[in-house]
């Protein structure tokens, strides 16, 4: 059995997961992929993800919401003709990971939000289980760095280790993987975080988790086999400074002098670093 981690009420406890192929699974899915110039990787994801839901006849939606200008729409419009439950929302600029699902956030139909990434790093069949936890928690999110041989570079395990300390020191989020790209939120608390996050670069995970948190959503962890690819997106200096910045500012922002901050400096912070 794996080991799962649970937040609830600012604690955390271990507890084991029940293997299962989710029998008996009754509630519908919203699954959420944001994808910027994944002409390279959309197709195969989604295939494998849309071939398990049409295998056990599952209640889903699959909505893409594309930013860039590859060929990643014109990949999801011929997968849409052959699975109708498949939706495109389209921006032709890089608005970034945390506009793409709040461009969809209000269109999720169903129990359950599964966000997903579209490098294919976990496969469907393994997140794909973990619905079977939503029976007892209301977001699951797959831990990449728990598993002993999961092959993520010693850099990046450095990196996102260090910044994952910062964000349970400041923040008190207690997840080890804050950075995750997979997670499964009930909806309706989902849409009501999602009204409260503004942040638009990936640190919108973490503001996410951020007001999850404080609605009291009961949180788990489950490890996952991940897959590193070499074309990842990943960049360290862009990753210590992009989100160096956004803990800052997030810490500012919920902070008491908040209100005191010159609007110069806000109208500069969004000048300068809208990139990230």
């Amino acid at each position: 059995m794996n080991q799962i981690t649970a937040l609830e009420t600012g604690k955390i406890r271990d507890v084991e997961s029940e293997e299962g192929r989710l029998h008996g699974f009754m509630h519908t899915v919203s699954f959420v992929v944001p994808a910027y110039n994944e002409e390279k990787r959309i197709e195969a994801v989604l295939e494998d993800l849309c071939r398990l839901i049409s295998l056990r006849e599952m209640n889903c939606e699959v909505i893409v919401s594309i930013d860039g200008t590859d060929g990643t729409q014109k990949i999801v419009e011929e997968l849409a003709d052959q699975y109708p439950f498949i939706s495109i929302a389209r921006s032709v600029n890089r608005s970034g990971k945390g506009s793409a699902v709040r461009r969809v956030s209000e269109q999720v139909s169903k129990d359950f939000t599964f966000l997903m990434d579209a490098d294919g790093a976990v496969t469907a069949d393994q997140f794909l289980s973990l619905l079977e936890l939503t029976s007892r928690y209301d977001v699951v999110i797959a831990d990449r760095y728990s598993k002993r041989f999961n092959n993520i570079p010693l850099l990046r395990r450095i990196i996102s280790k260090g910044f994952n300390l910062l964000v349970q020191a400041s923040l008190g989020i207690r997840v080890r993987d804050t950075q995750s790209g997979y997670k499964i939120i009930r909806t309706d608390l989902f849409k009501k975080a999602m009204r409260r996050v503004g942040v638009t670069n990936t640190f919108f995970d973490i503001s996410l988790l951020f007001h999850l948190k404080r609605s009291g959503a009961r949180i788990v962890e489950c490890p996952v086999l991940y897959t590193h690819h070499p074309d990842s997106k990943f960049s360290p200096f862009g990753e210590i400074i992009g989100q160096g910045v956004s803990l800052l500012a997030f810490l500012v922002r919920h902070s008491r002098f908040s209100n005191s901050i010159p609007d110069i400096f806000v109208i500069f912070y969004r000048k300068i670093f809208k990139w990230i």
